[in-house]
């Protein structure tokens, strides 16, 4: 992406430094025009997937895009002259210039870099550990070609299931041990080799696994049929269906991550002078630092420092207590009541989404208290962090923010996180965006 950005940059003022032979000096107006409109299509680059990860190492799908959206650009902006009727000639011509030069250097990018990139992920990728837990039959028919075929996967145990005998290739034990092992991350993935009819089985390792960041896979004996479900994985030539997987190849992943970082510096730079208000008056009203940090769960339970504007009074909890703020919480001061009221102190969690460790849109993280106590009181509670947590989301939009008195508070929320997560694309994203903007800054109850 930043290739890209140097690329359009370059074509823009190469094109406006020759024009007909005559060499001229672009205005401070006419460059921050140049770099607004690159940022644009950049974004538009976002949108119709240029950066996904499959176009990495196979550049020809995202060499289509990149002309497609150029050429749509192009037009726009041929468009635009013909209204405000400039001079015609020059501007078409420079138009031209940056479109041939623009295309032929990201193009060029992708065919001298794809090679490049395809051996740096084969050197540094890392094979995921998988433990196989199945029947006899399935271990000793396709476990041999497992090995020699799995790539990107290694086999680090096999276990026979607890209704089946002990094997050559696996020993039966017990679930507590593979859920110490799960608790230790000892291993990545769990891949379940069994039929279908299990499903009492299957469950169970399922429920036992639900708060622990594992992917669970089960065989499917369906080699001779086709399957279409997306959410399906081959290896060495056996389909497993996902039964509890992070989305970390879906396509959107890309868009997602490469939306989040744009749009965090956008907000970031365009809301500085509210930004630095704000903690001003932090600092002013009140003792103690202007960010209030805290632990929280990251995307697969990888803990990370959040950021937001302290909007209580300093003070100190009992070690492994966390009281959630209530309606006329004394520890919050008079500017903290404004700030939770509307959301401002979140705006810090931008910096988050620019290092990565959050998103703009998705489930809320909560304190590491909270998960410790939520997540024995509800099922897959824990299955919300399978993505980035987000500043907004779907369940904020939908009025489940604030203080969660009782459980059945906490539990809709999480059933709004998990149908954010089931039906996750890159347009509910934008549409929570925009639904956050006009309605889901305040709430009833945030304290």
């Amino acid at each position: 992406m930043l290739l890209d950005l140097l690329s359009i940059v370059s074509a823009t003022w190469l094109a406006y430094r020759y024009i007909g032979g005559a060499w001229i000096s672009p205005s401070d107006s006419d460059v921050a025009l140049g770099l607004t409109c690159s940022l644009l299509l950049l974004l538009a680059f976002v949108v119709v997937g240029v950066y996904a990860g499959k176009y990495q190492t196979r550049p020809t799908g995202a060499i289509a895009r990149i002309v497609l959206m150029s050429l749509l650009a192009w037009a726009v902006a041929n468009r635009a002259v013909i209204d405000m009727q400039v001079d015609q000639a020059q501007v078409t011509a420079w138009l031209d210039l940056c479109l041939i030069i623009s295309i032929a250097l990201m193009a060029a990018i992708r065919v001298l870099c794809g090679e490049w990139i395809r051996r740096v992920e084969s050197k540094h990728a890392q094979a995921r550990r998988v433990v196989v837990v199945g029947d006899a039959a399935y271990l000793e028919r396709w476990l041999p070609r497992a090995k020699r075929e799995a790539g990107g996967y290694a086999i680090v145990a096999t276990w026979a299931s607890e209704s089946s005998p002990q094997t050559e290739h696996g020993t039966s034990g017990a679930l507590k041990t593979l859920v110490t092992k799960a608790k230790h991350r000892d291993f990545d993935e769990l891949w379940l080799a069994l039929p279908m009819s299990r499903q009492e089985e299957i469950s169970r390792y399922i429920k036992a696994l639900q708060h622990h960041f594992i992917d669970i896979r089960l065989f499917a004996d369906v080699q001779n049929l086709p399957l279409f479900n997306p959410t399906a994985t081959k290896v060495a030539g056996t389909t497993f269906i996902d039964l509890v997987t992070s989305p970390r190849h879906c396509e959107d992943v890309w868009s997602k991550s490469l939306f989040d970082r744009l749009f965090a510096l956008c907000v970031l730079l365009l809301l500085s002078p509210v930004l630095l208000a704000i903690a001003a008056l932090v600092k002013l009203t009140s003792r103690g630092p202007v960010f209030f940090r805290q632990r929280r769960k990251g995307v697969d339970g990888r803990e990370f420092t959040i950021l937001k504007f302290r909007s209580m009074h300093v003070h100190r909890e009992a070690a492994g207590r966390l009281t959630q703020a209530s309606k006329n919480d004394k520890r919050v001061t008079p500017i903290g009541r404004f700030l939770r009221k509307t959301s401002l102190d979140e705006l810090p969690q931008f910096i988050n989404v620019l290092f990565g460790q959050m998103s703009v849109v998705g489930p809320r993280p909560h304190a590491l208290e909270h998960d410790d106590f939520y997540m024995r009181l509800i099922d897959g509670y824990m299955y919300r962090y399978r993505i980035k947590p987000g500043i907004t989301g779907w369940a904020q939009i939908n009025g489940a923010r604030g203080e969660t008195a009782q459980v059945e508070c906490m539990a809709r929320r999480v059933a709004l996180d998990l149908f954010y997560i089931q039906h996750w694309s890159f347009w509910l994203d934008l549409k929570i965006v925009v639904m956050t903007v006009f309605n889901g800054f305040a709430g009833r109850n945030a304290y």
